[in-house]
């Protein structure tokens, strides 16, 4: 018993190319983002050289994405980026990192590390994008981020000015 193994996993152990990326892509289409990912993840090394590397290469980092996996998400979107920057999917690519980074940030008690990381990566987009269809989504992010930043320096401003120590 504990030797049979599912279709899927006889799928992702598999090194049939084809039938990996249509199941992939089934799993996707179906909203079985985790599975589309492994399976997508597995497809990545096989399609290596290959006209469909991009495509996998995205699909998986989108299929982390939906899984709400956004820190994986955000690696592979960049190795992505890194990897195919005229690809056609790279526009969304890199908007959907930035959302990634986004989406990695912490409330305004907590470090705010990753919110000057994402600032600074959505200025730079900006920069690169100036007539981004993504503008609008972007400058709101920037307004939210900038917004925890001042309410995490006058919070401590005012535990200062609480406990008295005016130094």
């Amino acid at each position: 018993l504990p030797s049979c193994k599912s279709q899927y996993e006889q799928l992702l152990n598999g090194n049939d190319v084809d039938a990996k990326y249509k199941a992939a892509f089934e799993f996707f289409n179906k909203g079985k983002y985790r599975k589309a990912a492994e399976v997508f993840e597995s497809m990545s090394v096989l399609n290596s050289g290959t006209p469909q590397e991009d495509t996998v290469q995205f699909y998986w980092a989108l299929s982390n994405y939906r899984d709400k996996d956004y820190y994986t998400a955000e690696t592979n979107f960049k190795t992505f980026l890194d990897k195919f920057p005229r690809s056609p999917f790279s526009d969304d690519a890199e908007f959907l990192r930035l959302d990634c980074l986004y989406r990695a940030t912490y409330r305004y008690e907590l470090d705010q590390t990753p919110s000057y990381k994402c600032i600074t990566a959505i200025n730079e987009y900006l920069i690169n994008h100036p007539d981004t269809e993504y503008r609008p989504v972007c400058e709101k992010m920037l307004h939210d981020l900038n917004d925890r930043i001042e309410r995490k320096a006058y919070e401590s401003a005012y535990l200062y000015y609480k406990m008295e120590d005016y130094l």
